[in-house]
């Protein structure tokens, strides 16, 4: 598989621009401390004051700036690593935890699984944005920002809701796709054989597990990015949301958050001032496009791999089949299944 995904330039070209901008934002942090420039005016050559706040897009800002004067290219780039760190570490949670629940589940008995499916089945059909923005609601609105909670337990509760509310879903598409292996041939081998279930979960289930757990993550990405960005349009930011005498204000410049906030100040600026809100959106179109094309890129590469395993257990099976032949012993088969050559038997 390795080799299939080096070999495949949609993928190599994907991955480095997702590499490049996380190696830029995780710089920006070690050698700038995360700061951003802020610019108030705009001055000519002649020092003549020709622009102020929010700027347009220029050769000293490629982005412009928004009504404070930050940079928009530099608060992208600070901004990308906490989207990112976000939606990994939400979706590696929900992961982690769904194994730990639906593996030892998927080995009990068809009985334990439709009784652990009817109670979970109930939570797929609730909309997860609407149940997150009423349990975050009442805790991340805060009307001053001197009284607002340390980032770390604001982080924290976020990011427990988030993988708490996409835990239903994860457990149970793991579950059937455990069970799905355990019917196999080899698994019920191995289980005649005598293995135990640590042996056969380590050994045998594992490898053949480790390419749906890549799928299932980079699917749980995009899912938590969409919802971080549902939020957003309702004001609910990542970690925390102050009012403000002019409006809402996020605590923590993330493209989400940036979205959801120039997305209240698009209908009130002119249109050649409306790059505040564009800015983020088509960061954030771009990022989900990302995702989606390596998701595509390495579901192919799993699925060429597999091919290639079959074909190769028909070859050995033809090989071995040819060879154990007492009609004919001195048949050759090539393993392109094009043309058999036969041996004469020496002369005496």
């Amino acid at each position: 598989m390795r080799r299939t995904l080096l070999r495949d330039p949609i993928f190599i070209i994907g991955f480095v621009i997702f590499a490049s901008l996380l190696l830029l934002s995780i710089g920006n942090t070690v050698f700038r401390d995360g700061q951003v420039d802020q610019f108030l005016n705009r001055y000519s050559d002649e020092g003549r004051l020709i622009g102020i706040p929010p700027l347009e897009p220029s050769k000293d800002q490629w982005l412009g700036t928004d009504r404070a004067g930050n940079d928009l290219f530099q608060m992208m780039i600070e901004g990308f690593k906490w989207t990112v760190g976000i939606c990994a570490t939400v979706a590696l949670g929900r992961m982690a935890i769904g194994l730990l629940i639906g593996i030892p589940l998927a080995f009990r008995g068809a009985r334990v699984n439709r009784l652990f499916k009817m109670v979970l089945d109930g939570f797929l059909i609730l909309p997860i944005s609407l149940l997150a923005m009423m349990m975050l609601f009442p805790s991340f609105f805060f009307a001053d920002s001197t009284v607002v909670p340390p980032l770390l337990d604001r982080v924290t509760l976020q990011l427990t809701v988030f993988v708490a509310l996409g835990l239903p879903a994860v457990t149970l598409y793991l579950i059937t796709e455990v069970r799905q292996l355990l019917k196999q041939e080899f698994m019920i081998v191995a289980e005649t054989l005598g293995g135990s279930v640590w042996h056969r979960t380590r050994r045998h289930l594992w490898p053949h597990l480790v390419p749906t757990l890549v799928i299932v993550f980079m699917q749980q990405f995009v899912q938590t990015l969409m919802l971080l960005i549902h939020l957003s349009l309702f004001g609910v930011f990542f970690g925390g949301t102050v009012f403000l005498f002019e409006g809402v204000r996020p605590t923590l410049f993330e493209w989400s958050s940036m979205f959801g906030f120039y997305f209240t100040q698009f209908t009130a600026t002119t249109w050649m001032t409306n790059h505040m809100f564009f800015v983020p959106a088509l960061g954030l179109s771009m990022l989900v496009f990302i995702s989606n094309l390596l998701t595509s890129r390495l579901e192919r590469a799993f699925r060429l791999r597999r091919q290639e395993a079959v074909v190769t257990e028909e070859t050995m099976s033809q090989v071995e089949a040819a060879a154990a032949s007492l009609a004919d012993p001195f048949t050759l088969v090539h393993t392109n299944h094009s043309t058999q050559l036969k041996k004469p038997p020496p002369s005496i």
